[in-house]
């Protein structure tokens, strides 16, 4: 009887262990309260569907400074697209802006819709438009940064993860403003 009741005690000990032990693993678990109303912006802001990704332009605008070349932070280019009727006559231009370049000075940007308003990419340029640096803000023509470097099929490969064709350029120039010559 002894050990009856020893051993009854010893199960009752062991529930409210049990027991115990679920209770303060069940009180450590914190209190999320629900949701009882959903928080809606003041502010609309429309959705835009943007069309399927055309093409991808990338390269470099450095500044050619003496002897020292170097990336220009904040430079960028412009494509200018030439856009025609169907008897070949010049309706308007397509002019679009870069992000401005990285640190590196590189610039990546992708045009949507481009290749439905333009007939010929290839007659599509990439030119300088801008540079921050004080000290070197004349664009010069090395690679056609001035007259406008073509979008050929040579400088491009297509890229079919994103479905677009990427068109690599040679990098661009900003140089130092040349003092003029002095008149003797």
């Amino acid at each position: 009887m002894a050990s009856t009741r020893a051993a009854t005690n010893l199960l009752l000990l062991a529930m409210v262990v049990v027991v115990a032990t679920a209770d303060y693993y069940a009180q450590r678990q914190p209190y999320v309260p629900k949701p009882t109303t959903t928080y809606t912006s003041p502010v609309k802001t429309p959705y835009l569907p943007k069309s399927n990704p055309d093409m991808a332009i990338e390269g470099f605008i450095l500044c050619k400074s003496g002897y020292k070349t170097y990336p220009i932070q904040g430079g960028k280019v412009k494509v200018v697209c030439p856009v025609v009727d169907s008897y070949g006559k010049l309706v308007a231009k397509v002019t679009i802006s870069s992000y401005p370049t990285d640190l590196k000075g590189y610039f990546y940007f992708i045009t949507y819709g481009l290749s439905h308003k333009v007939n010929n990419i290839s007659s599509c340029k990439v030119k300088l438009e801008s540079s921050p640096v004080f000290t070197c803000k004349t664009p010069t023509n090395v690679n056609k940064g001035v007259t406008g470097a073509p979008l050929s099929p040579d400088n491009s490969k297509f890229l079919s993860h994103d479905n677009l064709t990427l068109y690599t350029l040679e990098p661009f120039y900003f140089s130092s403003p040349v003092a003029p010559k002095p008149v003797y």
